[in-house]
């Protein structure tokens, strides 16, 4: 079986008993879960290793994992119940190169300076983010935040601007049309 397909049948098995998400159906599955985290891909951000910073579940760590496999993940969430769904999902779909960790991302101040890439999915919004996972990058590294093209307006803009040597917004379009931007501060 596709890996995509398995991973969107392990949501929808864990999502009956346990509530890891709000998307029910398969068609919302796949093109917020699957189709918008795999964005970076397409405009070849992802260098290793990667922290995806509050991944929940883990998204957008499994399908960036699953397409990406000699990037290595750390995926951060304090949800334990996401954390054991990531755990089982990886165990399920053979994936070797994440490894979860359940814990508050600011108590976790051995992952500081670490990163080539840090990726914020729904985690916090872009103004705070910017400024509070500046920390977890390398020199050159690149934070990725997943958001749409309204949401950023001058303010977030200026605020990653004051921290990071360079600041990109990056539109896509996701198959239902709707309109996302990927955020990429480069520190």
């Amino acid at each position: 079986m596709d890996p995509f397909e398995r991973l969107v049948q392990l949501i929808k098995k864990w999502n009956r008993k346990i509530n890891i998400t709000g998307l029910k159906d398969e068609a919302s599955i796949k093109r917020e879960l699957i189709e918008d985290s795999l964005k970076p891909l397409e405009f070849k951000l992802l260098y290793s290793p990667v922290m995806d910073a509050g991944c929940g579940a883990g998204f957008p760590t499994l399908p960036l994992a699953i397409k990406a496999t000699e990037v290595q993940f750390i995926s951060v969430d304090s949800n334990r119940k996401k954390i054991n769904f990531l755990r089982y999902a990886i165990r399920e779909l053979g994936i070797t190169n994440v490894k979860p960790v359940w814990g508050r991302l600011e108590e976790q101040t051995e992952l500081l300076d670490s990163f080539n890439t840090v990726l914020s999915k729904a985690f916090m919004p872009p103004e705070r983010a910017v400024e509070f996972l500046y920390p977890f990058l390398k020199q050159g590294g690149k934070l990725i935040v997943y958001t749409t093209s309204n949401s950023l307006d001058g303010g977030v803009l200026q605020r990653a601007q004051e921290f990071y040597a360079k600041v990109e917004v990056l539109p896509y379009t996701i198959s239902d049309s709707s309109q996302r931007a990927l955020l990429v501060c480069t520190k």
